[in-house]
This record gives C-alpha cells, sequence and structure tokens, in this order.
C-alpha cells in the first residue's frame, strides 16, 4: 500500500489510489475538504442514481444520457474511474442504435454494476476515521 505523508492510512486506504491523488491535488492533507468533497460525492451520487433509475424506468433515451453523463463528469472529477467507465456503458448504451428493450436489458446491468460501487464508495467512506470538524453548522 502506498502511503501518503500526513494523511492517515486508515483513511486512504478507503479509496481508489486515484481518488486519493486528486484529493490530494485539490486539497493537500485537509481531511476536512476530503471529507466535505467525498459526503457530497455520495449525496449526490444518490440523486443521480434516482435519476438515472427513472429515466431508464420511462425509457428516454437523451434522459438517460444527460444522467448517466452527470455521474461520468463527477466520477472523473473525484478520479473514480470504475463509477465513471460503469456510467459511461450505460450512457453509450442509450446513445447506440437497437430495440429499446434490448439496450435496456444491457443498460439494467450496468446500473447493477454502478450501484454496486456507489454504495461502497459510500460504505467505505463512512467507515473512515476522519477528525473531528472545527466547524459548526
Amino acid at each position: 500500500m502506498q502511503t501518503t505523508p500526513n494523511v492517515d492510512a486508515s483513511i486512504t486506504a478507503q479509496f481508489p489510489p486515484q481518488v486519493v491523488a486528486t484529493l490530494i491535488d485539490l486539497f493537500g492533507t485537509d481531511l476536512q475538504q476530503w471529507r466535505f468533497i467525498v459526503d457530497l460525492f455520495s449525496e449526490t451520487m444518490e440523486q443521480d442514481l434516482a435519476n438515472l433509475e427513472n429515466a431508464l424506468r420511462g425509457g428516454d433515451d437523451a434522459q438517460i444520457v444527460e444522467a448517466a453523463h452527470r455521474i461520468v463528469g463527477s466520477a472523473r472529477m473525484l478520479g473514480h474511474q470504475q463509477i465513471g467507465d460503469a456510467a459511461r456503458s450505460i450512457e453509450r448504451t442509450a446513445q447506440s442504435v437497437g430495440p429499446y428493450p434490448e439496450r435496456a436489458a444491457d443498460m439494467q446491468t450496468a446500473l447493477a454494476r454502478l450501484r454496486t460501487l456507489a454504495d461502497e464508495f459510500r460504505q467505505r467512506a463512512s467507515s473512515c476515521r476522519w477528525p473531528a470538524s472545527s466547524v459548526t453548522g
């Protein structure tokens, strides 16, 4: 395991190396900022997944593409390649040609993978021993 100077290894071990690298690039070793962004990503991901699930139920390719693309962007900005790739798979399938029922089955499979990755990320983030916040509110 790669060690990161001045960052608790029990926290860095919970995230993919690229996420850790992105957080360090953005915030250095400020774990309060890390937690804020990780929590924001998790909360946003929940809403984006709900929007994606609704779009899939509605069968509207344009809404599916939009919802999946939001997840792709958020994941890639955080450096979470697997989540970004899973959402990108759904986006590409929605943009492809073919009967919707066949594409929908592929998108549902990719959505299950995406949901698993998002849940794993959230669980790992919530298991971190984050430092106590000195900010109230």
